[in-house]
């Protein structure tokens, strides 16, 4: 995710491979699934992390509404509260989206390069949802120390999470063209 130090997703999964999975990587047929299987896993460990990182924000958000009704902005009351409604439905809408690559016996498969696709999406999300919380923290200072500033940075985080639900709407669009067998 930006550091080349740090293993990828992609390294972390084939690092955990049992001696069984690397054998049956040689069987004709069962190689291609199980890499799909893997990036399968890997997108699912993105979302996770993705997931419960916006959770943490959820946290921090709730802090800055008790800020916010500490301070006393009461014009300010609406915006952390659609910032609040908005950061849970995004992430009920990663919570809830299909995983990544779908077993033979689904009607509905995704191609390699759509699993890719949804991969790029994803690291997109960790680096968004990492900026997210900094600005949240970022924000929660600004509410104590300087409560008119404050309100603009709740309305930009409103706009980050409206940003973030689009670009999960596009990732879904990566799915929906998708064949159904």
């Amino acid at each position: 995710m930006g550091d080349d130090d740090k293993p990828s997703i992609m390294e972390k999964v084939d690092d955990e491979r049992t001696l069984t999975q690397k054998i049956m990587k040689l069987i004709p047929g069962w190689r291609g699934y199980r890499i799909k299987e893997e990036r399968r896993n890997a997108d699912r460990i993105l979302r996770d992390q993705i997931v419960n990182r916006l959770r943490s924000c959820q946290d921090t958000i709730q802090d800055i509404r008790v800020a916010v009704v500490d301070a006393e902005i009461e014009y300010a009351y609406r915006t952390v509260d659609s910032l609040m409604s908005r950061t849970e439905k995004i992430i009920s809408q990663i919570e809830h989206a299909d995983y990544g690559y779908r077993p033979f016996f689904d009607a509905i498969k995704i191609k390699e390069d759509d699993l890719m696709n949804m991969l790029r999406f994803d690291t997109w999300f960790t680096e968004q949802v990492q900026e997210f919380d900094r600005r949240c923290s970022d924000t929660l200072t600004l509410v104590e120390d300087a409560p008119d500033e404050a309100v603009g940075h709740i309305k930009d985080l409103r706009k980050m999470v409206s940003e973030m639900s689009r670009k999960w709407k596009d990732r879904e669009q990566v799915i929906m063209g998708v064949e159904v067998v």
